[in-house]
């Protein structure tokens, strides 16, 4: 039987070795991937016929015979060296020089690629994807949005269908529905939500929350213990889950409620996108994963825009025009020749809001034909016109305002 010790132990070894005749040999075991001796290491040869353990608790006054973790803790490594060094067997063997013929053999034998299988989950240094991935389980996100109270009060939150933004205030409660195919068994699923930044050169930064609002003296923050996450969730299975300050929650997936297709999960955002040492206006995303609860593999992914602000309806709005503003092509419209003679001709209807006005308007139409007689060509002359002058009748001065009103 052989035991490993530290240098430390030695003196007590050496005196436990001299009064129960077991012989010591301060032999140094070597590595198995160095051929210099480790010091620390030393090498205790012990028949089997010695009661090891009974020895060593008798000899050793520093060790409480009563507290049987403090001894376990120390036997334990000199009784079963080879489980910390993961030596399987009693003594470090060279293996026997094997054949000519099996070396042959085994140099013409076709060696197996290394195969790597893809990680779980995205590394939290890498940059985080943001493009709709329904999956195999036909993974759908959206975000409930009920009708207004029957006073006219507005939600504290409005949801963009065609722009797939949430505009919402701090610290309320929204409702998301997320949605798979017919027969997915919900049991071995769960939902991850991130939050991160939607710009390439911000992606890679972990979303934190400001120093003001992860106070925990906050009245935000009134009996919660999550106070540097950005995203929370009402759900009380909900699992918060931080990885190099990448933080993100998970809540377990469950059938929808009977008579609804969709399966809602209240989620509330802590820091608004303004506040300076944390999101500092960076348009902000969350990124929803559906994944396999034992072993992490994404199975689909959905990302919305958040916007947190104070007035959700105002930016809403304001988002609104400019990106209708910037669908809409402006047309320029061709003006129409006015008919010359002989041009088609129609009937237009003038209003008139006073006498004045109507004998005046009246007055401009008879001289207006008359003008268009004068310039007609006669039958039988040129169609310019005998060359006799136009003489066009003055017409009176204009009536005041006063007399058209």
């Amino acid at each position: 039987m052989r035991c490993y010790v530290n240098n430390h132990e030695l003196p007590h070894l050496l005196r436990l070795s001299d009064n129960q005749g077991m012989g010591l040999g301060r032999d140094v075991i070597a590595n198995m991937s160095s051929s210099e001796p480790d010091p620390d290491l030393l090498l205790w040869s012990m028949s089997e016929d010695h009661d090891f353990p009974e020895a060593v608790r008798s000899m050793l006054p520093m060790l409480n015979p009563n507290d049987s973790k403090d001894w376990q803790e120390f036997v334990s490594p000199l009784v079963n060296p080879m489980e910390d060094y993961q030596l399987h067997g009693t003594e470090h063997q060279s293996p026997p020089p094997a054949s000519p013929d099996a070396q042959e053999g085994a140099e013409l034998a076709p060696t197996a690629a290394p195969t790597e299988q893809p990680p779980a989950r995205a590394a939290p240094g890498a940059v985080p994807a943001l493009e709709s991935w329904p999956g195999t389980y036909n993974f759908g996100v959206t975000v409930k949005t009920p009708p207004s109270a029957a006073a006219g009060r507005q939600l504290p939150y409005v949801y963009s269908e065609a722009a797939a933004k949430l505009y919402t205030d701090v610290m309320v409660a929204v409702p998301v529905a997320f949605r798979t195919a017919a027969g997915v068994e919900p049991r071995a699923l769960a939902i991850r939500a991130t939050p991160v930044y939607r710009e390439p050169h911000h992606a890679q930064t972990p979303v934190r929350r400001c120093a003001i609002h992860r106070d925990a003296e906050h009245a935000f923050n009134t009996g919660e213990a999550n106070l540097l996450h950005v995203l929370w969730s009402e759900h009380p299975q909900a699992s918060y889950e931080e990885n190099q300050e990448r933080r993100s929650v998970t809540v377990p997936l469950e059938r929808p409620a009977p008579g609804t297709a969709d399966y809602q999960v209240l989620f509330k955002f802590t820091c608004m996108n303004t506040c300076v040492g944390g999101i500092n206006r960076r348009r902000l995303m969350v990124v929803f994963t559906l994944e396999e609860i034992d072993s992490g593999v994404a199975l689909g992914r959905q990302a919305i825009e958040v916007k947190v602000c104070r007035c959700p309806h105002r930016d809403w709005r304001a988002d609104e025009k400019r990106r209708g503003q910037q669908l809409k092509v402006p047309v320029k419209r061709r003006r129409e020749p006015s008919p010359g003679p002989g041009g088609q001709r129609g009937r237009w209807m003038v209003e008139a809001r006073s006498e004045a006005m109507y004998n005046y308007l009246v007055a401009v139409r008879d001289n207006l034909e008359q003008y268009d007689r004068d310039r007609a060509p006669a039958a039988g002359h040129d169609p310019v016109g005998d060359g006799t002058p136009v003489t066009l009748r003055r017409q009176p001065t204009m009536p005041v305002r006063a007399d058209l009103e």
